[in-house]
Order: C-alpha cells, then structure tokens, then sequence
C-alpha cells in the first residue's frame, strides 16, 4: 500500500508539472 501511494503521489506531481508546462507552453504559443 505505501509503495502504490507513494508511485501515486509522484506520478500525480509529475503530471501535474506536465500540465504546468503545457499550460505555460499554450499561452506562450
């Protein structure tokens, strides 16, 4: 359980950055 959270978490805070980036890179664009 702690190793699915913990994959969980880091797969939520990078998709999260991802989504930070394609949002910069949309309204750069």
């Amino acid at each position: 359980m702690e190793r699915l959270n913990k994959l969980i978490a880091r797969s939520g805070i990078a998709s999260r950055r991802k989504a930070d980036v394609l949002i910069v890179q949309g309204r750069v664009t």
